[in-house]
């Protein structure tokens, strides 16, 4: 065999040795998002469960409890559930907070103001200075704004819902904990103790 055959020879070596590493890292890499994008897909699945089921519990809850205004529950649920346990007790402390904030300032100075843009702003404005005083974070003033719009004008239609927005928080976030306590401590231990059968 001449040296230039053997030359042409290992070069189609090493270039059929590259095709195939090519191939097996394209596939490795279709493997890869394959893998990714199912388990975003559960995540998503997991994520709308707890949603149905926060939010239908939290309704039931509210309405035991007397509420008028039920809904506010699942509201509560649908903000605070987060992807992890953590920042679900984040989120749901800074709701409490900012709930209680524009309660507070709502009922303590709306009941002698009519509904209207200008002191909608004004009460807007003074809540949310005093959770910024507080120095509470920008989800805290949202949730403040939130809680004195809605207070605000629905607390001269109904006398309850003051009341209700407080109680039906607090159900919301609690049943957002306890439903990530039960997946996070119970099921997804369970899930992945399992052997995988592929």
């Amino acid at each position: 065999m001449s040296t230039r055959h053997l030359k042409l020879s290992n070069v189609h070596i090493n270039s059929s040795k590259e095709k195939i590493i090519y191939k097996m890292e394209k596939s490795n890499e279709v493997n890869m998002k394959t893998t990714k994008n199912q388990i975003q897909s559960e995540n998503l699945s997991i994520l709308i469960w707890k949603l149905a089921i926060g939010s239908t519990l939290s309704w039931e809850i509210a309405k035991l409890c007397g509420s008028i205004h039920p809904y506010l529950a699942p509201l509560s649920v649908i903000i605070s559930l987060q992807s992890t346990m953590d920042k679900t007790i984040r989120l749901s402390i800074k709701r409490v907070s900012g709930t209680i904030i524009g309660i507070f300032v709502t009922v303590l100075i709306a009941s002698h103001m009519t509904v209207n843009a200008w002191n909608l702003g004004l009460l807007i404005l003074l809540g949310c200075f005093a959770a910024k005083y507080l120095n509470l974070d920008k989800k805290v003033i949202h949730q403040v704004a939130l809680t004195i719009l809605f207070v605000f004008v629905f607390e001269h239609q109904t006398k309850h819902y003051a009341i209700d927005r407080m109680r039906d928080t607090l159900i919301g976030v609690l049943v957002t904990g306890i439903i990530q306590l039960i997946w996070f401590r119970l099921i997804l231990p369970n899930i992945q103790k399992k052997p995988n059968l592929e």
